[in-house]
Order: C-alpha cells, then sequence, then structure tokens
C-alpha cells in the first residue's frame, strides 16, 4: 500500500546538496582568485592598498609620472672652446733714438723753491739728484743707510714739477764717489790694505763697484729717477779712483775693472729699460791711456756700454777722447759737450 505524500517530499534533498556544492565552488574560486591577486596588491606610502593589474591600463599620477633622479642617467657635452691662441713672442725692444742735447745744468739749489722759471726758453735740463758726498737732493723714497741724508717733502714735488715739464730731463748721480754711503756702509767702501776706508787726495771716500749692496743702492735711485718721468740717467764719477796712494787700496787688479764697470752700467741699463738713455760723465782731468785704464773707462767701455759721452770742451779728457772715438761714432748726438756756452752739435750748460 503505497503512502500518500511521501513521494512528493523525495526531491527536497537532492537540491540541498546542489547548494552546498555551489558553495564551496564559490568558497574555491574566492580563494584562488585572492591567491591569483596577492602578487599584484600595492601598499602605497600613506597605508592605503591598491590593486595594479597588468592588463588594466592606468594613467599615472603627477608623483608616479616622475623618474627618481638616481635613475636618470644626464650625459653633459662639454661645449666647444676654440683653441687656446698661440703664445706670441716679445715684440723686440725699439732702438733708443738719440737727438742733439741742448742742456742746461740746474744749480743744486734748484729744488729749493719752484724750478718753473728756471725751465723757460730750455730744450733739455740736468738735475743733480745725487751728490758726491753720498747725499740725496730730494726726499726719495727709497731705503738709505744711517746717516745718509736726503731733501725734504718740498725738494720731492719740485723734482716732480721738472720731471713733468715739457723739457727733456736728465738725473745726474754720483755713484762710486760716495763719503755718507762709505762710513754707513764700510764694507762697500774701498780699503787701506791695512784696514780702514781709503781716502784720494781730495779726502773723498770711494765704493767698490762690485759690492751688491752699492749696486742696488744705485740701481734703485735711477729706477725711482724713471719713475718720476726722468729720460735719462748721467752716471757721474762712476770710475775707480786715479788720485791718491792706489797701491794701498785692496780693489781688484787694473785688468778687471773695466770690467767690472760694464757689469754695474748693464745692472742700471736692466733696471731702468731699454728706453731710457744711460750717460757718463768724464772728469777734464785725466787724459792719458794709463789713467783711463787705472779707472776702468777703456774706449771700449765708454764707446759701447754709454749712450752719450758728456765730456768738458778743451779737456785733457776730451782731446784724449776725440783720438779715440771711431769714425762711426755719432758725435752729433752721442758726443755732449760741458761748456759755460753753447759750443758744439749736442752740449750742456754748466752751472
Amino acid at each position: 500500500m503505497a503512502t500518500k505524500g511521501y513521494n512528493q517530499y523525495r526531491g527536497r534533498g537532492r537540491g540541498g546538496k546542489k547548494l552546498l556544492v555551489l558553495l564551496l565552488l564559490l568558497i574555491l574560486l574566492g580563494a584562488c582568485t585572492f591567491l591569483f591577486l596577492q602578487r599584484y596588491i600595492v601598499y602605497n606610502d600613506d597605508g592605503s592598498i591598491s590593486l595594479e593589474l597588468p592588463f588594466v591600463s592606468k594613467t599615472p599620477s603627477e608623483d608616479e609620472s616622475k623618474i627618481p633622479e638616481e635613475d636618470v642617467n644626464i650625459q653633459r657635452e662639454d661645449p666647444v672652446q676654440d683653441p687656446p691662441p698661440e703664445p706670441q713672442p716679445d715684440p723686440e725692444p725699439q732702438p733708443l733714438v738719440l737727438q742733439p742735447l741742448h742742456a742746461r745744468e740746474l744749480g743744486y739749489s734748484c729744488l729749493y723753491n719752484d724750478p718753473t722759471p728756471q725751465l723757460a726758453d730750455w730744450d733739455a735740463v740736468v738735475v743733480n739728484v745725487k751728490r758726491y758726498d753720498g747725499s740725496i737732493a730730494y726726499y726719495t723714497a727709497i731705503d738709505l743707510p744711517a746717516n745718509v741724508l736726503r731733501g725734504s717733502e718740498s725738494t720731492l714735488a719740485h723734482l716732480k714739477t721738472i720731471a713733468a715739464s715739457d723739457c727733456y730731463t736728465v738725473a745726474r748721480m754720483s755713484v762710486l764717489c760716495d763719503n755718507s754711503f762709505a762710513l754707513a756702509v764700510p764694507s762697500a767702501a774701498v780699503r787701506y790694505t791695512q784696514g780702514g776706508q781709503w781716502v784720494d787726495n781730495y779726502n773723498r771716500f770711494w765704493l767698490d763697484p762690485t759690492n751688491e749692496q752699492v749696486i742696488e743702492h744705485i740701481c734703485a735711485l735711477a729706477k725711482e729717477c724713471v719713475e718720476l718721468g726722468f729720460d735719462e740717467i748721467l752716471l757721474d764719477h762712476l770710475r775707480y779712483p786715479i788720485e791718491g796712494s792706489l797701491n794701498q787700496t785692496t780693489v781688484s787688479a787694473t785688468d778687471g775693472r773695466a770690467a767690472a764697470i760694464a757689469a754695474l752700467v748693464e745692472r742700471v741699463r736692466q733696471t731702468v729699460g731699454p728706453q731710457i738713455a744711460v750717460s757718463i760723465i768724464l772728469p777734464g782731468s785725466i787724459g792719458t791711456d794709463y789713467s783711463f785704464e787705472v779707472s776702468g773707462l777703456t774706449p771700449q767701455v765708454l764707446t759701447e756700454c754709454f749712450d752719450r759721452i758728456y765730456v768738458p770742451q778743451d779737456s785733457s779728457s776730451y782731446y784724449w777722447l776725440s783720438g779715440k772715438l771711431g769714425s762711426d761714432y755719432d758725435r752729433t748726438t752721442r758726443l755732449v759737450i760741458t761748456s759755460t756756452y753753447a759750443a758744439a752739435d749736442s752740449y750742456m750748460i754748466a752751472q
């Protein structure tokens, strides 16, 4: 006998199993999906989580679009530079061009007052800037040994007036006859063989032209005069002494004296430059071959080392020198006659 209703209920158990199977499939699918997506989970700097799938296009933000500086490889190319100019050789110094000299020698007192009136009507003037006693006629800025006198500050102003004038200016300085320097620096003086500074027949002290202190002193003074504006350096008493007991001195032998004088003149030339004339003035009292040899002023030294030679007119030196100058020597510009009146192509009217 069949039971009514039992056959109607039998489908309920099969539907529940299907639901359970579906649920398990969904759970399994979710787990697999989670594991798959795990590699694409990105943790942001602010702590949030984002998902970056490779097959989904993404518009980068401003910050994300920037490339880290450490990942940027910048290739810098140095600008193309022109090759440095080739060094040019120093220009050859222009030869010194001398003109006939028509000069007046100003007196020792010319720096005590305004010298402007004394400059009128003269093309050239000669100023004694260093006297034979060793004193400096103007207020010099060079270092001086103790007890070497210099002029007042006003003398420097007057000297600048002369140097800045339209005149051709000549600075005359005593070189080796120098009482003050010899007393201040005894080792620089010509000495007796027994000791002590040697004096000539006029009680004058003389300096050794090979002494470095002497050379530096003369060069410093010559340089200062050129910087003040002088056009020519006139060296006075540039020689070995010739009057007195010469056999009692410690100076070098006669055959080395010309070379010593020439070396000193060359130092002066190097100091003042090629455009400044370097000249010598001779005493009128010497006029023999022996005297000039003893002094160191041989004809070769006089003609080759100096731009001009000043010599007293009608003196022993003048006649001796006239016979020694070659025919190619330019007497018009290089031989200056010192006199009390205009007497030749080039002259200096002495005070």
